[in-house]
């Protein structure tokens, strides 16, 4: 198709119309193409008997080719005829991209302007499927999520690029019937709650990049919560994630506190990764801490913050670095891991802290240890103590120990193990082959 100005961008200005170009036609010697007015353009794409070769191929097959288009492209068959504008409008996929047009201020101006056109002409058809791709923040894109929402979308992604301003959300709730499926990425969140309690539906929830400052995250509905990438909490409260019949969990790659789970009756699959951007460290492991702004101040003693929540996984990944203090504190009132079969542990934890798991997770089948170092084991105290209650570990037939070296810390866990009625021949200890962050089951299966 021929493009006018308006279409391109060089006329900035330019009122947005529904424009149908033409096909070309066969260029001379020169090279120069010649057009062909719209009435020629229709003769060129009829048939020998006249009849519109269009009009033989199914609504299937043309929907498809519609779903290739941009937007106001695919706007611009509404003037073909009135299949075209039928099929147009009944189309149930939608993607608004504005890296389409250009990343010049003129250029998102002009695609607010296509965007409002396709809205207003398409109307509240039924979509299964929208795909929201901005580079500003502006209010305009709340906007089109809502109405979005309104057209009982089935699927809404919603993109802001990381190098621009993210899409806000100031106590905005989402209310929905139908929605399934939801991503963000750089999206800010604001205000007293994140509730989805008005979207019954919703199964699935990924958040990368995005700014959480809300106190809670709440689905009575969700089945499977993402929130990973450089996603940011506040520093000096935990949110608090309530989602009772989640089934998997992936939480990892944030900044600021760990948010605090609710408990998860449901869970079967969790991946828990605390870097080094994780706001959770006291220098002094919170032992008389007089730092008023430490993490250490806001950590809710007597309940813990993820233990709890994770109590019923049946696999569990808990990936920690050695200064994070979290998953330690946390074991002063662990729960019982009544379900876990298989569970992951990096350099994290103490060898009492490994006791301590060990006591309070009775049908275990599977511990792989991933060992980049063990200043934690070396040393450590109180493990003589832990043991004094006689336990065996009846189920747990395989453990993987991946480290650099046998050093006095692996000796100090295979004779823990060997306490628990671990067999050696049921031991397999290899050279650590890739850092353990890179490790999970949700990664595993991508």
């Amino acid at each position: 198709m021929a493009a006018s100005a308006a279409e391109t961008g060089d006329d900035p200005d330019a009122g947005i119309g529904i424009f149908l170009g033409t096909p070309a036609a066969d260029t001379n010697d020169s090279g120069n193409a010649a057009t062909i007015s719209a009435n020629q353009g229709r003769q060129f794409w009829q048939s020998s008997d006249g009849e519109d070769p269009f009009r033989r191929l199914p609504d299937e097959l043309l929907r498809h080719v519609l779903s290739f288009l941009q937007p106001d492209h695919a706007l611009q068959t509404c003037v073909l005829d009135t299949r075209w504008r039928d099929l147009w409008r009944r189309e149930t996929s939608l993607n608004l991209n504005s890296y389409d047009y250009g990343l010049k201020s003129e250029a998102w101006k002009r695609f607010k302007r296509i965007v409002n056109l396709v809205i207003k002409v398409r109307g509240n058809s039924p979509l299964k499927c929208c795909v929201l791709t901005s580079f500003s923040g502006d209010k305009d894109a709340e906007l089109w999520v809502k109405y979005a929402l309104t057209c009982q979308v089935k699927c809404l992604k919603v993109r802001s690029d990381y190098l621009g301003l993210p899409l806000r959300y100031d106590d905005a709730p989402f209310i929905s019937q139908h929605l399934k499926i939801l991503n963000f990425f750089n999206a800010k969140f604001q205000g007293s709650s994140l509730d989805f309690s008005n979207c019954p539906a919703l199964h699935n929830l990924k958040m990368a990049h995005c700014f959480i400052h809300a106190s809670t995250i709440s689905s009575e509905s969700l089945k499977h919560l993402c929130i990973t990438t450089f996603s940011k909490f506040p520093r000096d409260s935990h949110v608090r994630i309530v989602a009772p019949n989640l089934i998997t969990l992936q939480l990892d790659g944030f900044e600021g506190l760990t948010p605090s789970l609710g408990h998860m009756q449901s869970l079967i699959e969790a991946y828990v990764g605390l870097s080094s951007d994780c706001g959770d460290f006291c220098s002094i492991n919170g032992q008389g801490c007089e730092d008023q702004h430490c993490a250490c101040h806001a950590y809710p003693a007597g309940e813990g913050v993820l233990l709890n929540g994770l109590s019923s996984a049946v696999s569990l990944e808990l990936i920690g670095n050695t200064k994070t203090f979290i998953y330690r504190w946390d074991l002063k009132w662990c729960p019982i891991f009544e379900k876990l079969k298989t569970l992951l542990l990096n350099e994290w934890f103490r060898a009492i802290d490994l006791v301590c798991i060990l006591q309070h997770s009775p049908i275990l089948e599977m511990l792989t240890l991933q060992l980049g170092n063990t200043e934690n084991l070396v040393g450590a105290t109180g493990v003589e103590e832990a043991m004094e209650q006689s336990f065996v570990c009846a189920h747990l037939k395989v453990v993987n120990i991946e480290c650099k070296e046998v050093d006095a810390g692996v000796h100090k866990i295979l004779t823990i193990l060997r306490t628990c009625g671990i067999l050696r021949d049921h031991i397999s200890i290899k050279a650590l082959s890739s850092p353990s962050y890179y490790f999970s089951f949700q990664k595993d299966k991508a």
